[in-house]
């Protein structure tokens, strides 16, 4: 039996340096010096035979660490759950992964809802939901948005919905490339996407080839950042799927058109977790799957 288990605080200091960016800054979330945050990575590296944090700036973990930091962020959080809540730290920290279209729209009520706890510190980073699930593998989030709908071992994935993404292009681009018939000419037309994990518009794409035994194959820019996207799509750098909540709250959509004979697109969304009871991770869930029901479309 192996004897020399890494111990909580080299588990906690491992999810410090990611969550905060650096040893500094994880020094001063745990209480302690910097110099005690390297002894207990340096202590934890050696009792897992690995290098687990690339001393970078900011530090991120290698390959062999990722799977450490899954495993590290459930114990920590589950030891966090149990602590008297006289010895508990006064906000636990939160870290979620979601799309910059939900984040944008109807995933606002679930933040209003956690703006109201004083229990939580809330770490949102923005991933495409073709990719989110990643971010829980990785062990960077205890919950992602996704559009995998299977759930990886030790976690669960609730059906939330459908997102709606309406393609549309600028006028002033779209007389630009007409074919011969005054229609929109895909194959030359270029496209804006929103990274480089954005697939939508290639998809959409692809089945209009289909559809018209035709190869398309136009330039292609990328803007990642939501009100970038759109601002783009308004200057005509290239046409785009924008979801349909985002394209009704815009006060002013300029010149945008929905582009005759693309049709919409639907992508289904399901809320990853770890499947360990965490009664913060469970409170933000019920919020989400509730914002999901009021905002999204049924599957």
């Amino acid at each position: 039996m192996r004897t020399d288990a890494p111990s909580l605080v080299q588990l906690a200091a491992l999810v410090a340096v990611v969550d905060e960016g650096g040893f500094d800054a994880a020094g001063y979330a745990l209480g302690v010096s910097t110099s005690a945050v390297s002894q207990r990575i340096r202590a934890l590296e050696s009792t897992m035979g690995h290098v687990l944090v690339a001393r970078s700036t900011p530090p991120r973990v290698t390959s062999a660490g990722e799977a450490v930091l899954a495993t590290a962020r459930q114990v920590v959080a589950l030891v966090g759950s149990l602590t008297p809540a006289a010895e508990a730290p006064s906000r636990s920290a939160l870290p979620i992964a979601v799309g910059a279209d939900a984040l944008g729209t109807w995933l606002s009520g679930a933040i209003e809802q956690a703006a109201d706890w004083d229990d939580v510190v809330l770490r949102v980073s923005v991933e495409d939901q073709d990719v989110g699930h990643q971010a829980l593998a990785r062990g960077d989030v205890l919950g992602a948005l996704s559009s995998l709908p299977t759930a990886q071992t030790g976690c669960t994935a609730t059906p939330l919905g459908k997102m709606r993404y309406v393609p549309v292009v600028s006028q002033k681009l779209a007389a630009r490339h007409l074919d011969a018939a005054g229609h929109l000419d895909l194959t030359t037309c270029p496209v804006l996407t929103f990274g480089a994990a954005d697939e939508l518009q290639h998809r959409v794409l692809r089945a209009w080839c289909e559809e018209h035994d035709a190869e398309a194959n136009p330039p292609t820019h990328m803007i990642g950042a939501q009100d970038g996207f759109v601002t783009g799509l308004r200057a005509g750098l290239g046409w785009g799927c924008i979801h349909e909540l985002l394209l009704g709250a815009l006060p002013d959509v300029g010149d945008l058109v929905r582009i005759p004979g693309l049709p919409m697109l639907d992508v289904d969304l399901h809320w990853h977790r770890w499947a360990t009871e965490l009664p913060v991770l469970d409170r933000f869930s019920t919020a989400v799957e509730a914002a999901a029901a009021r905002a999204l479309r049924p599957f």
